[in-house]
């Protein structure tokens, strides 16, 4: 563990102080990695700017373009949040996850954001293997239900994935937005291991089933 800090810290700041550096214009060095500190414990939640912006005094386009650069590196991504067909949905916000889910250390957060990682990872490969176009998003209204994320094919929704560390019970979320979606399979993904159910949710699969199991799957 101690190891791993350390090569935590060492890597944030290459990323900050020297791929930042020779691949970019910016110069506010110290403050891209406080913005870099910062990031952690926001993971899995939506992306205020304002908030950043206001921790770090700095204006709100600066903070964005911090954010883009950081991603540009692959230390960091965003989720849009699906609109298409969801009454009442988040049209703005992102959620922000980190390529190196350890640097979490909230273990819920953690896990979602290793999964998000596995997820995006897949959608790149479908998408450069031939099966269409891919990409991951998240859903949520306005009343707080969300869907942590949604696999759109082709622009369509096609895999709504839930995930909870230990929670088998069906999410409430599934009920919210499952005839909206009209996927025909979801996924709930736990943190435990061998666990393996199904439910129809209005005509949708859900499939309550070990993350471990699902993820190594995919590809």
């Amino acid at each position: 563990m101690r190891g791993a800090r350390l090569w935590r810290r060492e890597r944030v700041e290459a990323v900050v102080r020297e791929d930042l550096r020779d691949l970019s214009r910016i110069t506010e060095l110290g403050l891209v990695q406080m913005l870099a500190a910062l990031l952690p414990e926001r993971v899995g939640s939506l992306l205020s700017v304002q908030a950043l912006r206001e921790d770090l005094e700095v204006a709100h386009e600066t903070v964005r373009r911090w954010l883009t650069a950081l991603a540009e590196l692959y230390y960091c991504f965003e989720v849009k949040p699906f609109t298409t067909g969801v009454r009442r949905s988040v049209r703005k916000e992102g959620k922000l996850y980190l390529w190196d889910p350890g640097e979490v250390s909230d273990a819920g957060p953690r896990f979602e954001n290793v999964v998000a990682c596995h997820l995006l990872k897949a959608c790149h490969y479908w998408t450069d293997a031939g099966y269409g176009e891919f990409s991951l998003s998240y859903v949520r209204n306005r009343d707080g239900r969300e869907l942590d994320f949604l696999i759109v094919r082709d622009g369509a929704p096609w895999l709504p994935v839930e995930t909870k560390r230990a929670d088998v019970t069906i999410a409430p979320a599934f009920r919210t937005f499952a005839h909206r979606l009209g996927c025909p399979t979801a996924l709930q993904l736990v943190a435990r291991p061998d666990v393996r159910a199904e439910h129809d949710v209005d005509g949708t699969r859900v499939i309550v089933m070990s993350a471990a199991t699902a993820l190594s799957r995919l590809v």
